[in-house]
């Protein structure tokens, strides 16, 4: 039970911030360069206006979160849902949408909130049941993704080879593009492909290998949180058997994959 609302919103410092760096950014090269042509500066206006609108939207999205309801806000205004009216979730990638019965009324928390794992323990505590192993049995890779990766990885390989044996010049790019290439093929090699849930089972499957589990022989399953230079990086994390098992990418949605997972756990463990 919540005491009170809880809000997740960037700091009004930070779009302030951002504010004062674009026009900085707007303002200094006339000051470097003095006279410039009005084409110049019409394009350049337009780029960090549009940087800026884009800056704006993205810094003032909140979302709130009370014991009754969740709702989301933005510049284009608010969206609200009862925790009883959700009826389905949806969504790609990191992001979860929440729907109604008759699906007019969607609420999307934004991934890149701060406190956004916070916001996915909360939905998945106020409705467990959206989250069933039973429905959710096969958490897959998208198929078309890893065949095309691995169809690049191949095609960078196969053609850092031919350069290497058909000439002798660019002999360092001629490696990189194949060392790339096998880069590509080892992380397609590792990466899981789908994650099976069968009654207190859970199988992880790779491409050459596969890891059987028994819910009492994992001991936790946690959403980790990595910040990299273009953003937030979310993994499932699952501890057993004296080692863990990290990856993302499954479906229908990280979101999901990971409730569900933790349902099923919580479920089946002794």
């Amino acid at each position: 039970m919540l005491s009170e609302p809880r809000t997740y919103r960037y700091s009004t410092m930070r779009l302030v911030l951002l504010i004062l760096l674009l026009l900085v950014l707007g303002v200094v090269p006339f000051v470097i360069l003095g006279g410039v042509s009005l084409q110049y500066a019409l394009i350049m206006f337009a780029v960090l206006g549009l940087i800026m609108l884009v800056s704006i939207f993205t810094l003032t999205r909140s979302t709130t979160i009370s014991n009754e309801s969740i709702s989301t806000r933005s510049l284009f205004g608010e969206s609200s849902l009862n925790w009883s009216e959700i009826d389905s979730v949806s969504g790609r990638g990191n992001s979860l949408k929440l729907h109604n019965r008759d699906g007019d009324v969607s609420v999307s928390p934004s991934a890149h909130l701060p406190g956004y794992p916070e916001v996915i323990e909360m939905i998945g505590t106020k409705r467990p049941d959206l989250f069933s192993p039973a429905k959710y049995n096969m958490l897959s890779r998208n198929w078309f993704n890893s065949f095309l990766a691995l169809s690049m990885a191949a095609l960078l390989l196969g053609v850092g080879v031919y350069l290497y044996f058909v000439t002798d010049d660019s002999l360092r790019s001629t490696l990189f593009l194949a060392f790339v290439g096998l880069g590509f093929i080892v992380t397609v090699f590792m990466t899981v492909l789908y994650v099976k849930l069968d009654g207190s089972v859970l199988t992880v499957r790779y491409l050459l290998n596969k890891i059987v589990l028994n819910a009492n022989e994992v001991h936790s399953i946690g959403l980790n949180v990595t910040q990299t230079r273009t953003g937030k990086s979310y993994n499932i994390m699952i501890a057993g058997r004296n080692r863990m098992i990290r990856f993302s990418g499954v479906g229908p949605n990280l979101p999901v994959a990971y409730l569900v997972l933790k349902n099923w756990h919580q479920g089946h463990r002794s």
